[in-house]
């Protein structure tokens, strides 16, 4: 019998093709970075770069949830909501009491883990689309927190429980910085080596051939929504650690800059394709724009601008490298 030889097994082109994004986006960064240092010569140290590294944390972290639903062909335009709502909940039932930290930290993950549980639902059993179902659920949640505060955010952080957010891991790195690696290799695995990453991408690539291969897709997107509003509620609360009054402005920008990171990050907003470890430089791309911005004393509504254009090159780009 004549004997079997395998040959060696090629990347695929759309491998080698993701793999180009990641590279660029993580080239798109250092320029900026450079950028940075030549207009601020005195940012050059480790802890001007720490300290980019923590402003992002937040948006990294929820980016993170984004990415997954984005990635599913989905959108969640609630998340901002989800962090204003956990935070001034958790500050106004802390209110200094330390004994209250962990159930109050509690219920806020389970509000956060509720909302994106309740936007899974809606899309998948009452067959109501992304971008209006979250939409909804961004306005019933800014109601709730109209109604708690009365529009005048209430309550003190206990002592301990600020001191949480003053911890460096090594001496040097922030608690926020310390979740958002985790959570980001954490599900950069679950993305990459489980079944259930798996399907996220099989239900954004073809969700007709991912039931017919025997993916429950209502199950992966309910799943899918529950754990970005979790993630959500889990950033609110790590915010909430380095601030001293609540803030009803705290999410407002939170839901837009989390898709504009996870575009930027190279991951498709047709969904099918894209990851975490992009999304993580296209985070920090989106805070050193605002920090670029605000060293050249250009008003807040411009970095609004500029994220349009970003994210209409990259769909653009990604569009036509579709066609080709």
């Amino acid at each position: 019998m004549k004997k079997i030889t395998h040959l060696p097994i090629k990347k695929l082109p759309l491998q080698n093709s993701r793999l180009m994004n990641i590279v660029g986006v993580y080239a798109g960064f250092l320029f900026l970075l450079l950028i940075s240092y030549i207009i601020s010569p005195a940012s050059r140290t480790l802890q001007d770069f720490i300290n980019l590294l923590k402003q992002s944390s937040g948006l990294g972290m929820l980016s993170i949830g984004q990415t997954m639903i984005i990635i599913t062909g989905g959108i969640d335009l609630c998340l901002g909501s989800i962090v204003t709502l956990v935070h001034v909940l958790t500050i106004g039932l802390m209110n200094g009491d330390p004994n209250r930290i962990i159930i109050v930290c509690l219920l806020g993950m389970a509000v956060g883990t509720a909302a994106g549980f309740f936007n899974g639902i809606g899309i998948t059993k009452a067959h109501i689309a992304p971008f209006v179902m979250t939409l909804c659920t961004d306005f019933i949640l800014r109601g709730l927190y109209m109604i708690y505060t009365k529009g005048q955010p209430k309550g003190v952080l206990a002592e301990q429980f600020r001191n949480l957010g003053r911890l460096r891991v090594l001496g040097l790195f922030p608690i926020g910085v310390l979740c958002w690696i985790v959570l980001s290799v954490f599900f950069i695995f679950i993305l990459k080596k489980t079944i259930f990453g798996n399907r996220i991408h099989m239900i954004g690539a073809n969700p007709v051939c991912s039931t017919l291969s025997g993916v429950k897709n209502e199950y992966t997107i309910i799943l899918v929504y529950t754990i970005a509003g979790f993630i959500a509620a889990l950033t609110s609360i790590v915010l909430t650690m380095d601030m001293s009054a609540a803030s009803l402005n705290l999410g407002a920008d939170y839901s837009m800059d989390s898709i504009s990171a996870t575009v930027v990050g190279g991951t498709l907003f047709a969904g099918g394709i894209g990851g975490i470890e992009g999304t993580i430089a296209g985070a920090m791309i989106i805070r050193l724009i605002t920090s670029l911005l605000q060293k050249a004393n250009i008003v807040n509504w411009a970095k609004l601008m500029i994220q349009s254009v970003l994210i209409f090159s990259v769909v653009a780009a990604n569009s036509r490298r579709k066609s080709t």
